[in-house]
């Protein structure tokens, strides 16, 4: 199965993508080394989990705690990244945390951000996940701090490398120079693949900065929805998970907003 990308036509025929509205809060943190203070960085590996409490007296930008942590990565490596927060809540030394995490590229700039978003086990216990294609070979850095600014607890966080296999990965962007619905200018993007009778596939997309709550529509070659987002994984991806397809046909992933007339820069797989 080969994947390519299209944007010549709506191939729903112009129906309306279906929507949904999500609650959304903006992705307002930024890179935290704007200051003239270097803070320590600490090796983290492939293999071990780090532990780490976020306290006064830490590395502090933009009302927030931070410790950071780096790691070599080549070009193109596909990896892993999962903050673990506490729910700690004990009234003397309450330490529960709701993690967020930056990941610096060897410019210090960041690549992408991600917070708890709706990820709660059923301890009450959150975390923040990423996975990312390495644009580069150098030391990349991973930023670690709090949802909400001044707030201190227990995180551990892992490096994985990401062993899947992805039929179509691509990095692209809604804009409103591109295609738009006609009923309320909301920016879209068409993605296409061939695809077998009962072939499982399951489809992923992920808002980098958390600009906008991504949804998806899978779509056959008349225009029929074969799937649609199950938002299972949080405020700023999509995911359909394991949808069955119904024959050997050209299938289409349409990229919108959930909310009408966002737009941002999302990663797109298909595994």
């Amino acid at each position: 199965m080969t994947g390519t990308t299209t944007s010549a036509r709506n191939p729903s025929g112009g129906r309306s993508t279906p929507s949904r509205q999500r609650n959304r809060q903006p992705g307002n943190v930024g890179s935290p080394l704007a200051t003239s203070i270097t803070p320590t960085f600490r090796e983290i590996n492939f293999v071990d989990i780090a532990f780490g409490v976020l306290a006064p007296g830490d590395y502090q930008s933009q009302g927030r705690y931070f410790h950071f942590y780096q790691f070599e990565g080549r070009e193109n490596q596909l990896i892993q990244i999962r903050l673990t927060g506490s729910a700690d809540q004990r009234r003397s030394n309450n330490l529960s945390l709701d993690p967020y995490l930056l990941l610096l590229d060897p410019n210090n700039q960041v690549l992408l951000k991600r917070g708890t978003g709706s990820g709660v086990d059923n301890r009450g216990v959150r975390d923040a996940f990423i996975f990312v294609r390495l644009p580069a070979k150098g030391t990349y850095k991973i930023a670690v701090t709090s949802q909400n600014p001044s707030q201190k607890g227990r995180y551990s966080i892992a490096l994985r490398n990401d062993r899947a296999s992805y039929t179509l990965d691509q990095s692209n962007e809604l804009t409103p120079e591109g295609l738009t619905l006609k009923q309320n200018r909301s920016p879209y993007n068409v993605s296409k693949f061939q695809g077998k009778k009962n072939q499982l596939v399951s489809i992923r997309v992920d808002s980098v900065f958390e600009q906008f709550s991504p949804y998806i529509v899978l779509l056959n070659s008349k225009g029929q929805i074969v799937a649609s987002d199950s938002d299972k994984d949080g405020k700023y991806s999509a995911l359909i998970d394991r949808a069955r397809l119904p024959e050997d046909d050209t299938y289409y992933i349409v990229v919108i907003s959930a909310n009408a007339q966002e737009r941002g820069t999302y990663r797109l797989t298909l595994f």
